[in-house]
């Protein structure tokens, strides 16, 4: 038959290859009550997933010796597809931009679904005209394969963020690997492609809903118990009694290595860093209410402040300073929320 891209019937196939998994993604956007996810991060992971999808094709047409994607092999690609959208994942986790489950799952899906929307659309070059089955499978099923296997690894670099030096990338690799067995499963000859989707189709919905469940839970006792933290720590730096705490006690025997102006300007770091974590979980706080946020001078302010303090202290103190701070990786995504840049 004709096969033209006006046409009804490829107009159709198209829209099954694009629309469902946008439309989980927009679900998943929807169900984050803190709203953790902003637009522009999410468009930046699509467009990286995306970028991704066409390195696999170029991949697979040098390196397989075939026409890309319909000739690629089912264990071998799935593997090297899998990695290439872990790297995306990776640096999303390596430069603070995800500090919970629930991030590490929109953003992974949103790098898979970017994934998934370009290799379908290469998929309905070459295979156009195949049954409205084939591309039923694909919209519903490998969509959603893509976009999971991706926030199954970005849920597990998430749940070990906060855990010390390379954890995240130990979490990381753990959810790659589950991921890319979930992908040579899907792509088996041993699976009938329509059971293959309907598997994902019921999988991945209730593993979203169990992680937004147990992140949302997280969030609230992180918020709980941190402000809580934050505001006795300004409580204590304000009063003046904080010489006294094991913190003042620490940051005196600092002196031995660095001049007092410099000591001086580390206490000075550490209440302004609390004082903007306040401002950062009063924001989450604002955002669960269902209250918006706009620009705040007083916190941009405090950010530029925050900034000449590092510079003065330089990195040795501020490696320094680590013990009386969150973890670097907490602190950075909590200044995130307020638009810091590390840069």
């Amino acid at each position: 038959m004709t096969f033209n891209v006006l046409s009804a019937a490829y107009l159709t196939r198209f829209a099954i290859c694009v629309l469902p998994v946008l439309a989980f993604l927009g679900a998943l956007v929807l169900l984050d009550s803190f709203k953790l996810a902003p637009l522009r991060r999410l468009l930046v992971s699509l467009a990286a997933g995306a970028a991704m999808a066409l390195v696999a094709y170029l991949a697979n047409t040098l390196l397989l010796g075939g026409k890309g994607v319909p000739n690629s092999t089912w264990i071998e690609t799935p593997i090297v597809e899998e990695l290439l959208k872990a790297l995306v994942v990776w640096w999303l986790l390596r430069t603070g931009r995800v500090g919970f489950m629930v991030e590490g799952a929109i953003y992974g899906f949103a790098v898979g679904a970017g994934f998934a929307m370009v290799e379908n659309i290469v998929y309905l070059h070459y295979l156009g005209p195949a049954s409205m089955i084939v591309w039923l499978v694909r919209g519903f099923g490998t969509s959603l394969m893509h976009g999971g296997g991706t926030a199954i690894a970005g849920v597990m670099g998430a749940s070990q963020v906060h855990r010390g030096k390379f954890a995240r990338e130990l979490g990381l690799a753990g959810g790659w690997a589950v991921a890319s067995l979930v992908h040579v499963l899907y792509n088996s000859p041993f699976l009938p492609p329509a059971f293959a989707a309907g598997l994902v189709l019921i999988g991945i919905p209730a593993l979203m809903v169990v992680i937004f469940i147990r992140s949302e839970e997280a969030v609230e006792k992180w918020l709980g118990e941190g402000f809580d933290a934050d505001m006795q720590l300004l409580a204590d730096i304000s009063s003046g009694e904080f010489s006294h705490t094991p913190s003042g006690i620490y940051l005196r025997s600092l002196r031995d290595s660095f001049a007092p102006p410099l000591v001086a300007d580390m206490l000075c770091l550490l209440q302004v860093s609390t004082e903007l974590a306040i401002r950062a979980k009063a924001e989450l706080m604002k955002r669960e209410a269902g209250f918006g946020s706009g620009e705040d001078e007083e916190v941009k302010s405090r950010l530029v402040e925050l900034r000449y303090l590092e510079k003065s202290i330089g990195p040795t103190g501020c490696l320094a300073l680590t013990p009386l701070l969150a973890a670097r990786e907490r602190r950075l995504w909590e200044l995130r929320q307020l638009g810091y840049s590390s840069s």
